[in-house]
């Protein structure tokens, strides 16, 4: 079953295109890695297919009423500013907010997707700290909890585990490939290639705005593709602890 659908589609910001032509769509079950250089286009996807930036072509998830998409569609933005000291547990009950109605609070299954969130990122000991009194790391996690409560068909996350240590990045990444066994679809942009190539399930590579390949990781990460769009050679084995890759050092301009 599709969960994103997008044709044509194209971005253009204080008269520069910063998108061309994308055509894009993402199966449940599956988590896509928006991989690229900076300024490549991968934020900008995320938004315009949400339909918080103009654009011209077509997105399904853009066409529907704020209020599906919100049942539809959890976002992570890059932002990770928390404001307001309010409690661990009701900033990730904040993500429950599009299944209520007016006024009504939260409820029993509510209270069951909040608990199964912190469960997930490791912060059910922390539910009742200030989420400002966090670490930026542990605040990275409260967010994404807040997001994975929401529990849409599909999660949209810009650089989630940027600032993470090495084991919550990976945790993170298994989180992510849990809800897309659970039948969901998560799309996820990411620097870290190494994981990229670990946990995602297809990398779509942008490059000025374009996609240059769209494919299982193997096939996407070739050396001329390395070498052109990223600058770098790498090293990539398939072992029995899976897929591993590293970037050794990057190339001399021509």
């Amino acid at each position: 079953m599709t969960a994103l659908a997008l044709r044509n589609l194209s971005v253009t910001l204080r008269g520069r295109p910063v998108l061309r032509d994308v055509s894009l769509s993402v199966a449940r079950g599956e988590v896509v890695g928006l991989i690229g250089p900076n300024g490549a286009g991968k934020t900008t996807l995320m938004r315009a297919a949400l339909g918080l930036l103009p654009f011209t072509g077509e997105s399904d998830l853009a066409a529907r009423p704020a209020a599906e998409r919100a049942r539809t569609a959890a976002w992570l933005p890059q932002s990770r500013e928390i404001a307001w000291p309010m409690s661990v547990e009701r900033l990730v009950t904040l993500g429950r907010l599009p299944h209520l109605g007016a006024g009504q609070g939260a409820g029993p299954e509510d209270r069951a997707a909040v608990d199964r969130a912190l469960d997930r990122l490791g912060l059910a000991a922390f539910r009742e700290r200030a989420a400002t009194r966090l670490s930026g790391g542990e605040q990275a996690r409260a967010l994404i909890a807040r997001a994975l409560a929401q529990e849409t068909p599909l999660l949209l996350a810009d650089e989630p585990i940027a600032g993470l240590d090495p084991a919550h990045q990976i945790g993170a990444m298994q989180t992510f490939a849990a809800l897309a066994g659970e039948g969901r679809a998560v799309v996820v942009s990411l620097h870290d290639l190494g994981l990229a190539v670990r946990h995602c399930t297809r990398l779509v590579l942008l490059d000025a705005g374009r996609v240059v390949a769209d494919g299982p990781p193997g096939e996407v990460l070739t050396p001329a593709r390395l070498a052109e769009v990223f600058r770098i050679r790498a090293f990539h084995a398939e072992t029995e602890q899976g897929a591993v890759w590293q970037a050794l050092d990057v190339l001399e301009e021509a």
